[in-house]
């Protein structure tokens, strides 16, 4: 029986709301991002972005801003160092367009773009779209439903596959980047790398909670058809 939006208190349907236009919106984002990023109106935008955190560039690194003195025509590495704030960015520009997509696809910043990555928007969208089905199935009178349940379930492994898949994406990039040398610090330009996907860290702890939540649900639901049928 679908529920009627009275039988929830306001800040529920407001939530509910906001989770729908979530939804909606992250998913026209999406299509919009990947008409941007894979037909793109300009070189910008298909440019991936290694961001190093540090407090200031060192002296002689950085000339005017935007520009460096080790630029990609100097050296045989397809990057350049500009100023950014108070951080320096590595911009590496990748001209195979298979691993361009590939770090499209991976989560990484787009900086030069102005814009979110991909899997971010998908987050975005599939909490939204689960968020939403919960409120919308739930009645006051009768919360605890097999669907919804199993869609708490789906959330919180949502979270926990949120910190798996940065862990992982990190490892896919330092295969794809070549060991670019980054001027005045260790390593290569890879361990750098930004990626874009969700919560940076402790999303699995939320993730676990639901989980923990979703146990308590479910057995909510049996206690429910147990009273009914005891009735």
């Amino acid at each position: 029986m679908a529920v009627t939006y009275t039988s929830l208190p306001p800040f529920l349907r407001l939530v509910r709301w906001l989770a729908a236009a979530q939804y909606v919106l992250s998913a026209i984002a999406i299509i919009f991002y990947l008409a941007f990023s894979f037909w793109p109106p300009r070189q910008d935008y298909s440019m991936a972005s290694v961001t190093l955190q540090v407090p200031a560039p060192q002296h002689g690194q950085i000339g005017t801003p935007g520009y460096d003195s080790l630029m990609a025509s100097k050296v045989p590495y397809p990057y350049r160092l500009v100023r950014h704030s108070e951080q320096v960015s590595l911009k590496y520009m990748e001209r195979n367009r298979g691993k361009k997509v590939a770090l499209e696809l991976l989560g990484v910043l787009n900086s030069a773009g102005g814009r979110s990555s991909l899997p971010l928007i998908v987050y975005s969208m599939l909490t939204g779209m689960l968020l939403y089905r919960i409120l919308n199935e739930m009645q006051i009178e009768s919360p605890f439903t097999e669907k919804n349940a199993r869609r708490i379930r789906w959330l919180a492994l949502l979270m926990v596959g949120v910190d798996l898949y940065q862990y992982l994406a990190r490892i896919t990039l330092a295969a794809l980047l070549p060991p670019v040398p980054v001027p005045g610090h260790s390593g290569t330009a890879a361990q750098y790398m930004v990626l874009d996907v969700g919560p940076e860290t402790g999303a699995w702890k939320f993730g676990l909670v639901l989980l923990v939540i979703a146990a308590v649900y479910q057995r909510g639901v049996v206690m429910a058809e147990e009273a009914e049928l005891t009735v």
